[in-house]
């Protein structure tokens, strides 16, 4: 008996659109009205993540695993990075557009108008301008601009976003992780992003934190994932589950195939689990 469904957005829940349509948002009330729990499990963080009306029954696994918080939005627990490392990745890295997270707040040594700039540049093969402008446009509220490494090192930072294009070199800090592997991970959800929390944080040690916060055992979880920071939380559980537009590393991970997310397979798949377990009730 499935208790708590966890799943990743971004090619996974979400629609092709990258948004919480009226399909899934209705979907999300139904596991609720069933008994049921339900978590988001995403690399974003929680002022990124909008699952409409469904947002205020839902928990929230967010920052790779970093931050956990309640359908209030309280947060519950939370793994920040260690400050001296924390100080050494910004002296080291002081040329690259480095992105300091918190549970709630993104935090750029550079101007506003540069971070837009900087995204705009790196993602402009990936999607139409009328899109990125919106998309861009509603991120940046959630920044602090021109801090100093005194002002962030003030704050609990769980994660570092470092956005890059093809041609980056980026061997540099890929010889940084090495030499602290001890206490960062790196796991993107995709090509061209860095995600670098504190080692041992990922979304399956949040997944189990929250599965013991709520009394709720292993086998009594099922997950779901697509992508490169979703592996670790696929491998961990019984009842795993991709979507066939997955990774190969996904569908390696997972104990399960299903459908590709644009036809909404996570959110249906969720119900019909639910449906068949009243079948042996």
């Amino acid at each position: 008996m499935i208790r708590l469904f966890a799943s990743d957005l971004d090619g996974t829940l979400l629609n092709e659109h990258h948004e919480c349509d009226e399909k899934i948002e209705k979907g999300i009330q139904k596991i609720i009205d069933a008994g049921k729990i339900f978590t988001v499990a995403t690399g974003r963080g929680i002022k990124m993540v909008n699952l409409k009306k469904a947002g205020d029954i839902s928990y929230y696994i967010c920052l790779n695993g970093a931050a956990v918080l309640d359908p209030k939005k309280q947060l519950l627990h939370c793994e920040p990075i260690d400050k001296e490392v924390l100080s050494k990745i910004m002296d080291v890295f002081e040329d690259l557009n480095l992105e300091y997270v918190s549970w709630n707040k993104v935090y750029s040594r550079i101007d506003k108008e540069s971070v837009l700039r900087y995204r705009k540049n790196v993602w402009k093969e990936a999607a139409n301008d009328s899109w990125l402008d919106r998309f861009l446009n509603n991120i940046i509220v959630n920044f602090e601009c021109l801090q100093s490494k005194e002002e962030i090192l003030q704050k609990d930072i769980c994660k570092i976003n470092y956005h890059f294009s093809d041609d980056t070199d980026t061997s540099r800090l890929d010889d940084f992780l090495k030499q602290y592997d001890d206490k960062l991970v790196n796991a993107p959800s995709g090509d061209g992003i860095y995600e670098i929390t504190k080692n041992g944080v990922n979304k399956a040690s949040a997944v189990s934190w929250l599965a013991d916060f709520l009394n709720i055992s292993k086998e009594e979880v099922a997950v779901y994932g697509d992508g490169g920071n979703d592996i670790m939380m696929l491998s961990s559980f019984k009842h795993s589950y991709t979507p066939s537009t997955g990774s190969i590393e996904a569908k390696e991970a997972a104990s399960q195939i299903i459908g590709p997310y644009e036809d909404y397979s996570v959110i249906e798949h969720i119900l019909n689990t639910i449906e068949e377990e009243k079948k042996i009730e």
